[in-house]
């Protein structure tokens, strides 16, 4: 059957619908293909046990970053929930208090990162943040001082939690330079990063090692 033919049986409805569809493919910019897997092991110097770590992989090229969908962290029996999340640069963190009673609440942060301070929101109110760069940034109540939270901001949705030292995997990464790194708490540790192309194929057997900081000397 010639395409013409097909087009002319087509209810109308349905050739609306394809138009929409051509349309959309042809505004809608290009596609970027996602194949590649990327993996290696996670190593840190010394044997220390440093636990929930990020490894993500950053575009070094002029490749954009899809933001993920917003995130919501409630607020009930005086905890945040989920306690850590994990964020794409630029996505937003709907905070809700989810209390059953009439509890206020507060959410500040004095994060290098980020600091922000919401105010007291009132059970049922729901404030948005937003978090426009990669780093951690702790977060606290100021009315419920045993209430505390972190939002690890990545700067890619390319990522790995990684629970301790050991293999990880970063499933459909589109093609491109990328620097992998890893996201940790400890002040006197450092990672230094690694290059990673993506042409064909997946990328295994990379070692990414955290080791402890040199002393300068005076």
């Amino acid at each position: 059957m010639t395409t013409f033919r097909l087009w002319q049986i087509l209810a109308p409805g349905l050739r609306a619908a394809f138009v929409f569809a051509a349309l959309l493919g042809v505004f809608s910019g290009p596609r970027i293909a996602y194949a590649a897997t990327v993996s290696g092991d996670l190593k840190v110097a010394g044997g220390k046990k440093l636990k929930n770590l990020i490894v993500f992989l950053e575009p070094v090229n002029a490749m954009a970053t899809k933001a993920m969908a917003d995130i919501i962290v409630t607020q009930k029996d005086r905890v945040f929930k989920p306690g850590v999340v994990v964020v794409v640069a630029g996505s937003k963190i709907v905070f809700h208090n989810d209390e059953e009673r009439d509890i206020d609440h507060n959410v500040y942060s004095l994060s290098k990162t980020q600091k922000f301070d919401i105010g007291l929101i009132s059970k049922g109110k729901k404030l948005v943040v937003d978090f426009p760069k990669p780093g951690i940034v702790k977060y606290y109540c100021s009315v419920h001082k045993n209430m505390e939270g972190s939002v690890i901001v990545v700067p890619s949705p390319f990522y790995a939690i990684v629970k301790e030292p050991g293999p990880f995997t970063i499933n459909n990464v589109p093609a491109g330079e990328w620097k992998l790194n890893v996201s940790f708490s400890h002040r006197h540790y450092s990672v230094t990063p690694v290059n990673v192309t993506i042409a064909e194929g997946p990328v295994d057997n990379l070692t990414l090692e955290i080791a402890k900081k040199k002393l300068r000397k005076n």
